[in-house]
């Protein structure tokens, strides 16, 4: 069956989007520090329960974003590209705020949920833009 951009959770409207984003992002940094990522793994990360989560993956796995091999939960290309992007975008807001004086955990909270309410196109713009107008040091 292919999939159409309406089944895709991150086309959908946005509490399903940014909950799916979130799981990617949380399967992203789970991998990147152990090296594989479980069920377990994910609701620890997220604070919510196994059984959220494996509702979760379900829906991640028929949208074509991860898949589980052996309780490995691993991504498709298309869904470490989602990932990848929306790691990107929270260090990128996290970043901004701290660099504006605004205490780590509330920076956190913060570009947590900017990451997900500005459009493609309007990060891309304004990431270019500070990074033109005030290059990294």
């Amino acid at each position: 069956m292919e999939k159409n951009e309406s089944t895709r959770p991150w086309n959908k409207p946005s509490r399903s989007r940014e909950s799916a984003e979130n799981y990617l992002r949380a399967i992203l940094e789970i991998r990147s520090s152990h090296g594989r990522c479980r069920n377990v793994d994910i609701a620890r990360h997220l604070g919510i329960s196994r059984a959220s989560v494996s509702k979760a993956l379900v829906k991640l796995s028929e949208a074509g974003l991860v898949e589980v091999v052996d309780h490995d939960v691993g991504f498709t290309p298309e869904g470490r590209a989602i990932a990848e992007a929306t790691s990107a975008r929270h260090r990128f807001f996290e970043r901004l705020l701290r660099d504006a004086g605004v205490a780590a955990d509330e920076a956190s909270r913060d570009a947590c949920r900017l990451e997900h309410c500005v459009s493609a196109d309007s990060f891309e713009k304004l990431y270019s833009h500070l990074t033109r107008s005030h290059p990294s040091e």
